[in-house]
């Protein structure tokens, strides 16, 4: 009995240490939270990053499949469903399907003579306790055809996996711990593949400034999601079943506190009342200037938060950036080494398993090549030398295009004695070449690939190849693209869909201004959230820097890019300013420039961007309906700045146009200089006046002009030669005229 009392006492005690200390209160005896609930996620082959399904044979034996598991969830359960079609003619008993999680095998699944030929599903429970973090899911097929010899080429081993497979994940929410150096999990969890939607609540009363700071964390939330994208949702209160971001000014605190209880810009992480495992993040701050530093505190100087509350006392921005530095682009001012393009140790590794290896390359969409003009890379490879010549061989390719390749030479033909031995005593060779790659092959977005054909060693049908032999690329390779100048003809909406551009010159968007109507409505504000957190993904930083503009007069725009938002009849100040804009769109009349009829004819042979845009041609159309548009041309306030427009003639096709940034399929389809949204459907057009963003050399110009047209250098050579004679001719004159008067 009395160590029973102690034990009361001494508890007592701890509780109430704990509230003095500030930590959050224990919940009430007779108040019981919910049960945590199972909740089961089913991904498909497509959203797991194999939309065309998987082919497996002898010789691409395996795929691995990524399935991130949450910091916040415990896996009870998971199972594999394969959609699956083989051949017949296999030695089906001798034949298998292995599942490997994180390099554990967790499930085997033996072929079936019945089935063969015949699209089935196969079933594969795997074992949950295997799933963390970053799980990796390897599907491998291991079949035959003679219990003797194999010909790993053989086409009867095939094995096809086709798209709808499921990977279908039971979990249970994990109550983390309430702490700001979990950020940003679990609001953003790198370890999730799903696209991030993320709720926010706003301040009571928006203003500039409140919205500014709700865009910058949109756009580190963007920055964050990178690939993945984010999309946000406004809420009046934070949500009881969804992690929550509350924007709040005192009004809104949480359970417990008011607004004198906010001692400054401050961040603070607390759990739902209902259901613990739930948390909500609280950004505060007095006033809009301190609401605005809580933010800069969060983006910036995220990484060294601890606790459950944080006040942020300074925070700086840092020097300001400098033109396309976004850490999401490569670097255009200096060679490059491959050690800055990985993601992830031993991406550049390759085996007889797993030949091909590739780094992602996003350029800014300016740069500029033309016919002759290569990009120089200096490539160190190694590799399993085979003992003679034979066809093993290294293919580099540049966007599934084939740039070079070379046959690995023997280790007979070793450089220099550069071998090393690996562990099991095989020959690795290692070489270095200088390459260039053409310019024109190169776009935004790039993937560059490295594959090894290893020959098999030995003679005789049963050859097959060495599974040690292996290659990598060395990551002190490097690529220069410092020789390309930034030049391009604008109004181009291709470069502002897939890079920002030319918003993202300035990855903090110093140079930009986003305009919203006077009391933006509340699509309108997720729009602008949205469009953030797009800016975010593509520079790979928080917008700090950028200027909001709300109001149907905006003044303030000065020499910047600028971006507006909102339905067309919200937007009546562009048809006031002195602008020529490619098109005009209100709810019962749109006018839009047109391409001259000669144009048009050759439109039916020529793409949308090939048409040359007409500056007097206009057509003017009264109808109603619903359109969403998207219009890109040069600013009124500054040369060689970017005006752009997102607009609709009502709210559903207004937020269809937004959608269509976000959306890879209509991505695809945006560009010219007026993008047209009709539901599903989206058209394209090149119309009105363009200009020039960046410069080229002189001399660049001249090769470029005379490429063009090549009749310039008849006259060219035909005025030299006329110079040159003339010249000839003065001389000789004057020499003859000296020789006269010298006799």
């Amino acid at each position: 009995m009395r160590h029973l009392l102690f034990s009361a006492f001494f508890l007592f005690c701890l509780t109430g240490y704990s509230q003095e200390r500030g930590e959050p209160a224990a919940v009430p005896t007779g108040q019981e939270t919910a049960p945590a609930v199972e909740r089961t996620r089913t991904l498909t082959f497509a959203q797991m990053g194999q939309p065309n399904g998987v082919r497996l044979s002898g010789i691409n034996r395996f795929v691995d499949l990524n399935s991130g598991i949450r910091l916040d969830e415990l896996v009870t359960r998971a199972s594999l469903s394969l959609r699956v079609l083989y051949p017949q003619g296999m030695r089906h008993d001798q034949s298998f399907v292995r599942v490997y999680v994180n390099n554990q095998l967790s499930g085997l699944s033996q072929l079936s003579v019945a089935r063969a030929g015949v699209p089935h599903t196969v079933e594969v429970e795997l074992d949950p306790l295997l799933f963390s973090d970053f799980a990796t899911i390897r599907v491998e097929y291991d079949g035959t055809y003679d219990s003797e010899c194999v010909d790993p080429g053989n086409p009867t081993l095939r094995f096809d996996i086709r798209p709808e497979s499921t990977l279908t994940i039971g979990s249970t929410p994990l109550n983390l711990v309430n702490d700001l150096a979990l950020l940003p999990a679990p609001f953003f969890d790198p370890r999730d593949n799903r696209k991030l939607r993320l709720p926010l609540v706003l301040p009571v009363e928006q203003t500039e400034a409140s919205m500014k700071a709700a865009g910058i964390l949109a756009s580190w939330m963007g920055a964050q999601a990178f690939y993945r994208q984010a999309e946000f949702e406004l809420l009046e209160t934070a949500s009881p079943t969804r992690h929550t971001i509350i924007l709040t000014k005192g009004k809104k605190m949480p359970e417990g506190m008011s607004e004198a209880d906010i001692e400054g810009p401050s961040l603070m992480i607390v759990s739902a009342k209902e259901n613990p495992w739930i948390k909500h993040l609280y950004v505060m701050g007095r006033s809009d200037e301190e609401l605005l530093q809580a933010v800069y505190g969060l983006v910036i100087e995220g990484q060294v938060l601890s606790g459950q509350k944080a006040l942020v006392k300074k925070v700086d921005l840092g020097a300001p950036r400098k033109p396309y530095d976004a850490p999401r682009y490569v670097p255009t001012n200096r060679p490059v080494r491959f050690a800055e393009l990985i993601d992830f140790p031993g991406q550049l590794e390759v085996s007889s398993d797993k030949p091909r290896a590739s780094v992602n390359l996003r350029l800014p969409p300016d740069l500029f090549s033309w016919a002759g003009r290569n990009i120089p890379m200096d490539l160190k490879y190694r590799y399993t030398a085979p003992s003679r010549w034979n066809d093993s061989l290294l293919n580099i390719e540049i966007n599934n295009s084939l740039i070079q390749s070379f046959r690995l030479a023997p280790r007979s033909e070793q450089v220099q004695n550069k071998i090393n031995i690996d562990l099991l005593g095989q020959a690795e060779l290692t070489s270095e070449e200088a390459l260039q790659i053409p310019a024109f092959r190169v776009g935004g977005n790039n993937e560059l690939a490295f594959a090894f054909g290893f020959m098999a060693e030995g003679g005789g049908s049963c050859t097959r190849v060495s599974q040690v032999a292996r290659g990598s690329i060395d990551p002190e390779s490097t690529l220069d693209f410092s020789n390309l100048p930034h030049y391009t003809r604008m109004p181009n909406l291709t470069a502002f869909a897939n890079g920002g551009y030319p918003f993202s010159i300035m990855a903090d968007l110093s140079d930009t201004a986003i305009v919203l109507p006077a009391n933006p409505t509340a699509l309108e504000i997720r729009s602008y959230l949205n469009v953030m957190g797009l800016f975010g993904q593509w520079t790979g930083l928080p917008a700090t820097r950028t200027t909001l503009i709300v109001s149907d007069k905006p003044e303030g725009i000065g020499t910047k890019n600028w971006l507006a938002m909102g339905t067309s009849d919200r937007l009546d100040w562009l048809n006031t300013a002195n602008m020529n804009l490619p098109m005009v769109l209100n709810a019962t009349e749109r006018s839009m420039g047109l391409p001259p009829a000669i144009q048009w004819l050759k439109g039916l042979w020529q793409s949308d961007t090939e048409l040359q845009p007409s500056d007097s041609a206009r057509a003017l159309i009264q109808t109603a309906g619903s359109l969403g548009a998207i219009v890109g041309f040069e600013s009124h306030l500054a040369p060689k700045k970017a005006g752009l427009v997102v607009t609709g003639t009502d709210q559903d096709s207004f937020e269809r146009a937004v959608a269509a940034l976000s959306d890879y399929g209509d991505v695809a389809k945006i560009k010219g200089s007026v993008s047209l949204i009709r539901g599903d459907d989206i058209q394209s057009y090149s119309l009105g006046e363009t200009y020039i963003s960046g410069a080229l050399p002189w001399w660049l110009r001249l090769r470029i002009a005379f490429s063009e047209y090549p009749a310039l250098i008849a006259v060219g050579g035909a005025l030299a030669g006329v110079i040159l004679a003339i010249l000839a001719f003065g001389w000789l004159s004057g020499r003859a005229s000296r020789r006269t008067k010298g006799n």
